[in-house]
């Protein structure tokens, strides 16, 4: 069997794109390819490198970039593995009738039906990835699909990274797994080899992942496709530019490798062995303390700043506790008290201010960067996102985490700030809505008592 990986540019225009891979397929048929794999999002430009609340505010949705399975392009893909009597996989952004859009691939055969598709299944977020904007996990996890070469596993890109994704196609009785890819130069490439090196080591398949080329915005895609064989070995590697990466394969190798190397054949059928039944917590469920300490040495040596926003989570917390929040509002509050004045900083550095509408303007791009790489969803990033922007603003309170945020935020800036009774009481007044948070407010500011650093 004849493999062709097409490594290629992509640019802004979809027709162009779509036109120049079905050059490829043409291409990869006459040089007596039987399968041809393409990048991931082929026909589009890399637009999950933009936040989609980026692209929004710019007047574009999200799903712009999306076709569905009945648009041109799919009949054009389609004609193409046709026309060439070649197997293809082009991985597209597809938007089903639900509005739900996916990160797929497809396999046709030479007949130009489709055989199936696989989606991604773990959709990571990190800055110029910003994939759980823009897609939805796999409905029915990993596939595999019968050709006359044997069977073919896809794994797309990122769900490379678990071990148990090639694992599970191999498991299906797949002897090739298909990776569409989008490596950065910038990323550690001879670790992502050596991992594809490996898990074909150890599942006894071959693995070929295409990767995009060219510059795109502020992202610069590697190429370095690579084909490798079922004992590990690197059979083709593309360069960093467009090229047409093929390799021959010896699928009976596959199952001699199995032979000798049962590795697969191991795995037990009972997940005890391996601590995987039930519920467990996980290693990398984003945390407050994780959070905290992430803060703490984003804010290190800086200790007045830090015993602010420690005080301030603290009052949050038990605001939020005591008026009864469910656990993800709680998290969204929490999140939002340790981080709400991590635009400062930037605010010093940039403009010599501290001011509160440079903290808003400043600190939710911080904040993301924090939240991302500790692993928490978008949709909690977003709302917390939002509370930072608005922390200093004391009009329109929308939520009750907001409310309390403020509230949070006044109890420790009373006494930092040295506002004298007069004021105090007029932020009582003005901002205090919650029972927990009169309460707190009392305890440490009554109306008659010791505080008063200048009475007025």
């Amino acid at each position: 069997m004849k493999i062709a990986l097409a490594q290629m540019k992509m640019s802004m225009d979809r027709a162009e794109n779509l036109n120049r891979a079905v050059q490829k397929v043409q291409i990869a048929g006459m040089q007596g390819a039987d399968l041809v794999l393409f990048p991931e999002v082929m026909l589009t430009p890399f637009f999950a490198q933009y936040p989609a609340a980026m692209l929004s505010g710019m007047g574009i949705a999200p799903e712009a970039f999306a076709i569905t399975e009945e648009d041109d392009a799919m009949e054009a893909l389609s004609a193409a593995a046709k026309e060439a009597a070649v197997y293809v996989s082009p991985n597209i952004y597809i938007k089903e009738e639900d509005g739900a859009c996916y990160d797929r691939s497809y396999l046709l055969a030479p007949d130009g039906r489709i055989c199936g598709h696989a989606d991604m299944v773990h959709i990571f977020s990190a800055e110029n990835f910003w994939e759980k904007d823009y897609y939805t996990p796999s409905k029915d996890g990993f596939k595999v699909f019968d050709t006359p070469f044997g069977r073919i596993g896809i794994v797309i890109c990122f769900d490379r990274h678990i071990p148990e994704a090639i694992r599970s196609v191999a498991l299906q009785g797949a002897s090739i797994v298909l990776i569409p890819a989008a490596n950065l130069t910038g990323e550690p490439l001879d670790v992502f080899e050596a991992e594809i090196r490996a898990a074909a080591y150890q599942n006894n398949v071959y693995i070929a992942m295409c990767n995009r080329v060219g510059e795109e915005d502020a992202l610069s895609f590697a190429g370095q496709s690579v084909i490798v064989g079922p004992d590990g070995t690197i059979m083709a590697k593309a360069s960093g530019e467009e090229e047409l990466l093929c390799a021959e394969l010896d699928i009976s190798e596959a199952f001699r490798s199995r032979a000798i190397r049962p590795y697969i054949g191991f795995v037990s059928p009972n997940a005890e062995v391996y601590h995987m039944a039930g519920e467990s917590e996980s290693l990398v469920a984003p945390s407050m303390d994780r959070l905290f300490h992430a803060m703490c040495e984003y804010d290190k040596g800086d200790a007045p700043r830090i015993q602010h926003f420690t005080k301030v989570w603290t009052y949050a917390k038990l605001i939020g506790h005591g008026e009864g929040l469910d656990v993800n509002t709680q998290n969204i509050l929490e999140a939002a008290a340790i981080l709400h004045d991590i635009g400062i900083h930037k605010a010093e550095k940039g403009f010599s201010s501290s001011a509160g509408s440079l903290q808003e303007k400043l600190g939710p791009g911080e904040a993301v960067k924090v939240m991302t790489d500790l692993g928490f969803d978008r949709s909690i990033i977003a709302r917390v996102c939002y509370l930072i922007g608005h922390h200093h603003t004391y009009t329109d309170i929308s939520g009750i985490d907001y409310q309390i945020l403020v509230e949070a935020d006044f109890l420790v800036n009373i006494l930092e700030d040295s506002l004298n009774s007069e004021e105090a009481e007029n932020a009582y007044k003005k901002i205090f809505q919650t029972a927990t948070g009169k309460k707190l407010f009392r305890d440490l500011y009554p109306e008659e008592g010791p505080y008063d650093p200048k009475k007025k």
